[in-house]
């Protein structure tokens, strides 16, 4: 593994050019911290922040803070400042946009301690084989110093997101910014594949581990394995202009559109597509914009607002490209698609109206029950649309079980749909709440009884209270 030191003597600038761009950078770098209160403690996560307004508005890429992630979890936000000092400033998380993979962080007050100084990005292209520079910060156990790595573009990208691919010595850490050579903020390096947060002591994989500056197993990480993509400016550069607020959120347009599929190459000649982009709709959810329109099951996308499909660089990215497109429209958007509905038919307008997309498990309430070890939360619509029930349907969602707890050893599961609690029924986490703590007050020593749905079957689950 190679270590600061190490890390210091191998990357000094090369030219003095080098050396100003990271004095010119280096005040607008911070490290950003939250820290995750899960049901087995308190863990503290650092990552690069780019500062991109004079009131200390920062930008990091948006799995820093994953949907997996519960809002309320989350606390302690801080900016803190490079330095010999390391100047910690109380911040808000104003949210996500998730339509340009970013999120917002905001000092709690105006700051006396720190002028901010923000990077302004501009939409300047580069062509393969130019020379780019990005700068970061070194881990926590580096002191969170400034370092820079000069690449040359590779390949520009087209998918889900435009990204440009560098060769040579990568890219630093990921949330920083990138330059050309004549100095102009040019891009993001934002968060790559296979990323791991260990959350109630087990891993879930997220994207890249690169992406936090206090990874304990492995804190150089990005210095061993640096990215090697970011993306251009021109492609977020609206985000920063609007960015999210406690007050108004982002609101994410939702088509009803799923399971879209390209299409294989028998299937496009069989629709007359030879050499031409489309999708097919592989599921349409009832209630939604697409159904209100008359979308169905195996209908062809060939347009949208009057234009063709845009290609990707592989024949499974037009539907994600597909998608990207409609998420950075607006709640309310008046949306033409061309829709084949038959082979031999010429494409005919379908026009829907984006309605809004459904809330996440991030923003539901949870109840952790710790004398018997499960945590449940809120039902929101993705669960019930993937158990093909109403989105009415009341119950709470198990989220955690504990090792070695009384809910383990009566087999409770996570994602266990509980409809009941000793024979009530259950319509919220709050009821639940209150129902649970009544009845372990009342009869300590009886078991817990809850009534859940998994795979489709409905199971009794019977936890006994744990002998003292």
């Amino acid at each position: 593994m190679l270590t600061a030191s190490a890390f210091a003597q191998t990357s000094a600038p090369a030219t003095q050019a080098s050396a100003v761009l990271v004095d010119r950078v280096r005040p607008s770098l911070v490290a950003v911290q939250f820290t995750y209160e899960g049901e087995l403690g308190r863990r503290d996560y650092v990552a690069t922040g780019v500062v991109v307004r004079n009131d200390g508005l920062t930008i990091v890429p948006v799995d820093f803070v994953p949907r997996q992630l519960p809002d309320e979890q989350m606390s302690g936000f801080k900016l803190v400042i490079p330095g010999d000092d390391e100047t910690e400033i109380e911040a808000i998380f104003l949210g996500r946009d998730e339509r340009y993979q970013l999120a917002f962080f905001l000092p709690k007050a105006p700051s006396d301690k720190h002028v901010f100084t923000p990077i302004q990005f501009t939409a300047k292209t580069v062509a393969v084989g130019d020379d780019v520079f990005s700068v970061g910060l070194l881990p926590e156990a580096a002191g969170y110093q400034a370092y820079q790595i000069q690449s040359r573009v590779a390949a520009k990208l087209r998918g889900p997101l435009p990204q440009v691919l560098v060769d040579g010595g990568g890219l630093a850490v990921v949330g920083s910014p990138v330059f050309d050579s004549a100095g102009n903020a040019i891009g993001l390096v934002n968060d790559q594949p296979e990323r791991v947060l260990i959350l109630n002591d087990r891993p879930v994989r997220v994207g890249d581990r690169s992406l936090l500056l206090n990874d304990p197993q492995n804190p150089f990480a990005a210095i061993d394995a640096p990215p090697r993509l970011f993306t251009p400016a021109s492609d977020f550069m609206s985000a920063i202009q609007t960015p999210p607020t406690a007050e108004k959120p982002v609101r994410l347009p939702f088509s009803g559109l799923a399971s879209l599929t390209g299409l294989t190459k028998d299937v496009a000649e069989f629709y007359g597509l030879k050499g031409k982009v489309a999708v097919q709709v592989g599921e349409v959810i009832p209630g939604f914009a697409a159904d209100n329109a008359g979308l169905k099951k195996g209908f062809i996308i060939t347009m949208l607002n009057d234009k063709p499909l845009e290609r990707g660089d592989m024949p499974d990215e037009a539907p994600l490209i597909f998608t990207r497109k409609l998420t950075r429209m607006s709640v309310g958007d008046v949306v033409t698609l061309g829709v084949i509905t038959e082979a031999g038919q010429e494409p005919k307008p379908i026009t829907l109206k984006l309605g809004e997309r459904p809330a996440g498990a991030n923003k539901a309430a949870r109840y952790y029950a710790d004398d018997l070890g499960f945590t449940t939360r809120g039902v929101v619509f993705e669960d019930t649309y993937a158990r093909k029930l109403t989105p009415e349907t009341p119950g709470v969602i198990v989220t955690f079980v504990r090792l070695q707890s009384a809910a383990q050893a009566a087999q409770l599961a996570g994602n266990d749909f509980v409809q009941q609690i000793n024979q009530t029924p259950i319509t919220s986490v709050e009821q639940f709440k209150t129902e649970y703590l009544k009845f372990r007050k009342d009869k300590p020593r009886e078991a817990v009884v809850l009534e859940v749905l998994r795979q489709g079957n409905t199971q009794i689950i019977r936890m006994e209270s744990p002998r003292e």
